[in-house]
């Protein structure tokens, strides 16, 4: 893999990390101060809020397009693709999914 590759794939890795972090975050998140509310579990449990992680998740699945063409099209793969990938859809899972199952 050219220099290009490792360029496009850096500047992907922190666009979508960036994207997940601004779509996934609640909006009462701010409340989260250590004292009173302590984790996002606790935010959940007392504050009320509307729930839009749906928005988020529709607004960031897109975001995997360029890896799912390159994994799938593509005849030569590098081990850094494959490391992107899965750290940012890892990244995703969390934000979107994981954290809140683990409250219950």
């Amino acid at each position: 893999m050219r220099w290009r590759g490792f360029t496009l794939g850096f500047v992907w890795f922190w666009l979508s990390i960036l994207l997940i972090s601004l779509f996934s975050m609640q909006d009462k998140e701010w409340f989260i101060d250590g004292d009173g509310i302590k984790n996002i579990c606790d935010l959940i449990t007392y504050i009320e809020s509307d729930d839009i992680r749906d928005v988020g998740i529709v607004i960031t699945i897109p975001l995997f397009f360029p890896f799912i063409y390159l994994l799938i099209w593509k005849k030569k793969h590098h081990w850094f693709l494959y490391l992107i990938f899965l750290s940012v859809f890892a990244f995703w899972l969390w934000r979107f999914f994981l954290r809140y199952k683990l409250c219950l």
